[in-house]
């Protein structure tokens, strides 16, 4: 009878060896270290946009990080060139948790309405893969890998937030040759027309431009750059609803001192960044903040310059900041006017 005992033990112990054997292989991890393709996403918010994006792809023999913020558009996400250190930092993080342990995990709280949601997916070159998705509930370790990748792929972007679509209209009193030079070209990422060492242009009283190195008709001069001010969230500005967004910048834009025409333009470009978003915190940099990030250079010297550069971010609810003051310059003889803005990260 102890004899039969014991045998029912052992065959226990054999079943329960076998059994996490058996869990150990399919719980195997995965090496990345010849990553193909990765990609982690969640959502954050219910606003449009409110979703971020992390992926890294190797291709034509390099890799490719994209990364998409809150608040911004697929259209607006950052792709760059990353080294195999970079990608090395992101698998340490995957193997330090043991995402590989993550592959299957497919749940769903059906009980939560307007939740939260991740998906991830890795594939190496040898065609290798994990996958998980989950709404409202996240496998083992999930907040700390997404923290430490919200780490790594947001320095790749931290010194890298763009001035987007400043243009500048000249107004003289009379015809004149006007050149017109940015401080900073290195930090230059787009020009139209093509910057060059400057522009060279005939301006005219009306707003009119002609490019003296293609003889083409203008209205404005466009420029694009990394803005390496101190991109973040101040504590004064203003915290506008996406619905009031039009009826804020018509009224803070005059203040500014932009005509019907500037205003609308910029108005027209902004908003659809603006209106879908719960709400957006919003800063006009200083004059003095936009000289020293660009310094703008006119010859012959301007009678007045207005620079505006709106600085703002989604985000998905309200925050006490310092309502920020705004000052109207005047607009007499010779004047500049230039606007832009920078979506913060």
């Amino acid at each position: 009878m102890k004899k039969y005992i014991i045998f029912i033990i052992i065959g226990i112990i054999i079943l329960i060896s076998i059994f996490v054997l058996l869990e150990m292989r399919n719980k195997k991890k995965v090496s990345i270290k010849d990553i193909k393709r990765m990609h982690f996403s969640y959502s954050q918010g219910y606003a449009a946009n409110a979703y971020i994006i992390y992926e890294i792809e190797y291709k034509d023999n390099k890799y490719i990080a994209k990364i998409k913020p809150y608040g911004v558009s697929d259209e607006e996400a950052t792709e760059k060139e990353v080294d195999k250190c970079f990608v090395k930092k992101v698998k340490e993080v995957l193997d330090k948790y043991e995402v590989s342990k993550w592959n299957g995990f497919n749940k769903t709280d059906r009980n939560v309405l307007d939740g939260d949601s991740f998906s991830f997916s890795v594939t190496t070159i040898d065609d290798k893969s994990i996958s998980a998705h989950g709404y409202m509930s996240w496998p083992k370790n999930y907040r700390d890998v997404r923290s430490e990748l919200d780490t790594l792929f947001n320095n790749l972007i931290e010194n890298e937030v763009e001035d987007l679509k400043p243009i500048i209209y000249l107004y003289p009193t009379k015809e004149m040759d006007v050149s017109v030079k940015l401080g900073h070209k290195d930090k230059l990422t787009v020009s139209y027309p093509e910057y060059n060492d400057g522009w060279e242009v005939k301006a005219y009283p009306s707003g009119k431009l002609i490019d003296k190195s293609t003889n083409r008709e203008l209205y404005s001069l466009f420029w694009e750059g990394y803005n390496t001010l101190n991109n973040s969230i101040k504590d004064e500005g203003f915290i506008v609803e996406g619905k009031d967004a039009s009826k804020f910048l018509e009224e803070k834009l005059k203040v500014l001192g932009l005509n019907d025409r500037e205003s609308e333009e910029f108005i027209i470009y902004w908003v659809p960044k603006l209106q879908n978003n719960k709400y957006n915190y919003i800063r006009f940099e200083t004059k003095e903040e936009q000289d020293e990030n660009m310094p703008l250079i006119i010859n012959p010297k301007p009678d007045s310059i207005i620079r505006i550069n709106m600085e703002f971010k989604a985000i998905d609810k309200k925050i006490e900041i310092k309502e920020q003051e705004l000052i109207t310059p005047k607009r007499t003889g010779f004047t500049v006017v230039e606007w832009g803005g920078t979506i913060l990260r």
